[in-house]
């Protein structure tokens, strides 16, 4: 039997342990909520854009954005989860001046790139609007270069809390710089539709937005980083001031922040290069549509419209990766954690249900939007253009969740080097499809592309998945979410259609914004208590959660949740 001492130590460990767990999903959480807000900001933008300036405008902004995206993402898909996961190292063995260093080197090799890419962007901005195909789209190119002098920067700061368990700042500062980001956008379309700007001008003026929003999250985040070290740094500060300079301790420190350069990049590339499916896609389509459908006897200005009719769908499917990715982000540290322990068991389940958690959360939005694509697409740009492209776009939402947890999961098992294989052929592939399939069906045919390159990535993924942590799903809830899926498809289409005759005394607008918004309530309702009810959740699973409990005994009761699971 055990010793009373014995118990205690058994239970304060259990106590540890919950507590710890409560935090990761705390701060899952808050990152998710944080950047579910901010990308809900970014897809608002875009409706008064396109509403006010037109799809030429929308285009030319949709065409240049993903190449800055592209340059972005690099920095702030994989490095804030490398820092995170270095800072992490160091603050389990109680080093803050290691931490303080890892800031350092990464806030000075994050400045260096972000001011490499500005130069880049700008003095070659003509040469990449040709390569576009519109060659008004430069301002808006050298617009979108501003931003990079403050993102990057940030991105590393961001990651520094994020390895050391605190999440509120990283998300002030997401929310911070989107909403000024969104005020200042819609106040330059406001000036610039007011004094009649030239599309190229209220193209440059969205654009412009990311900057001025990245200088606002820079300051908050920044803001509070210099709080923290004149509260708790003035001890070292006084040391430093009266010793002598130790020139041999200041070369093994710059030779240290080389070599912390060094592991970050090593780190956090490839699995950057992995996580890059849907902006790398983004910047294939903005290289190769516009030029296919002027190949195919479209105008300069016709074209980019019709690409601005393509874009329509991406800003929802994005927020659907967006949020998904953030939550698989934030619980990056525990799976690595697990992972150096040797615990399998833990690695395999949290990996597993993160993996089922993408392919419900994918599936349920790309089925929603299929369905809804038309009361979405009124209900957002006031017409119903480009409604089968619309919906076409929507499905890539399922492959683009996959991919994205799938890089996210992959890189908490170490295996850096295959998300950035898949992100490669995915590319190819896309490009390729794009040459055979835009000139015969136009923008249709790089949507169905977009489905056939992000499905390819994703499968790849899943299984590198299951190889690398054993993480199969099993048939039963492969099932359960197989058939929530058709429950929802069987209500949903069939209450949309009738809806429609319903409100058809309503404007245009106004009955296409209660058909949207109340299909999105009713099919995630639905999908939410079908995927219960299958078995596509288990209780056991819901248990494990902060407060799991009680909401697993509450859905026994209510019969959604099978009681002998």
């Amino acid at each position: 039997m055990k010793s009373e001492k014995g118990i205690q130590a058994e239970s304060g460990r259990r106590a540890s342990a919950h507590g710890k767990r409560l935090i990761i999903y705390r701060g899952a959480a808050l990152m998710g909520a944080a950047m579910l807000i901010s990308k809900a900001l970014g897809t608002l933008q875009k409706i008064p854009l396109q509403n006010i300036a037109g799809d030429r405008v929308f285009g030319i902004y949709n065409a240049v954005y993903p190449l800055y995206q592209l340059l972005l993402a690099l920095v702030t898909a994989g490095f804030p989860v490398a820092i995170s996961i270095l800072v992490a190292e160091q603050e389990v063995h109680g080093a803050r001046g290691g931490s303080n260093r890892i800031l350092r080197a990464s806030a000075l090799l994050l400045f260096g790139y972000g001011v490499v890419c500005f130069v880049l962007m700008w003095s070659g901005a003509d040469v990449i609007a040709s390569w576009i195909g519109d060659t008004e789209a430069a301002q808006a190119v050298r617009m979108s270069a501003l931003a990079l002098w403050v993102v990057p920067v940030m991105a590393a700061l961001r990651g520094y809390y994020q390895g050391r368990g605190e999440m509120l700042p990283s998300a002030v500062s997401q929310l911070s710089e989107q909403t000024v980001r969104v005020a200042g956008m819609l106040a330059l379309l406001a000036l610039g539709w007011h004094y009649g700007w030239a599309d190229a001008e209220l193209a440059a003026g969205a654009n412009a937005g990311s900057a001025i929003g990245g200088a606002a999250g820079l300051a908050v985040i920044v803001g509070i980083w210099a709080r923290e070290r004149a509260r708790d740094g003035r001890e070292a500060f006084n040391g430093y001031e009266w010793k002598a300079v130790d020139v041999d301790k200041e070369k093994r420190e710059a030779q240290s922040l080389g070599a912390l350069m060094r592991r970050l990049a090593l780190l956090a590339v490839p699995v950057t290069l992995g996580a890059l499916a849907v902006p790398v896609l983004g910047a294939v389509d903005a290289f190769t549509v516009p030029r296919l459908l002027r190949a195919a006897g479209d105008g300069q200005a016709e074209a980019m419209a019709l690409f601005g009719l393509y874009s329509r769908g991406q800003p929802l499917v994005q927020l659907v990766v967006m949020v998904a990715g953030a939550m698989g982000s934030a619980l990056i540290p525990a799976l690595a954690a697990a992972r150096l322990r040797g615990d399998e068991a833990a690695v395999r389940q949290q990996a597993a249900i993160v993996m089922r958690a993408a392919w419900m959360i994918g599936a349920a939005a790309a089925l929603g939007l299929a369905v809804l694509a038309e009361p979405i697409n009124v209900m957002l740009y006031a017409d119903d253009a480009g409604t089968r492209t619309f919906a076409l776009v929507g499905c890539t939402a399922l492959a683009g969740t996959v991919s994205a947890l799938t890089a996210a999961v992959l890189q908490g098992l170490g295996a850096v080097r295959g998300p950035a294989l898949f992100m490669l052929a995915a590319a190819a592939l896309k490009a390729a499809l794009n040459a055979a399939l835009v000139p015969a069906l136009g923008i249709a045919g790089s949507a169905c592309a977009g489905i056939a390159a992000l499905t390819a990535a994703a499968l790849l993924g899943a299984g590198a998945v299951r190889r690398a942590a054993g993480a199969a799903m099993p048939a039963r809830r492969a099932a359960g979410i197989v058939l929530a899926l058709a429950v929802m498809a069987a209500v949903l289409v069939p209450a949309e259609r009738g809806a429609a005759s319903l409100l058809g005394s309503l404007p245009p607008r106004a009955a296409a914004a209660a058909l949207a918004l109340g299909g999105v309530a009713l099919g995630g309702a639905l999908f939410l208590a079908a995927v219960l009810r299958f078995g596509g959740i288990t209780a056991r699973e819901l248990r494990a959660l902060p407060g799991g409990g009680a909401l697993a005994a509450k859905l026994q009761s209510l019969r959604l949740l099978p009681s002998g699971d």
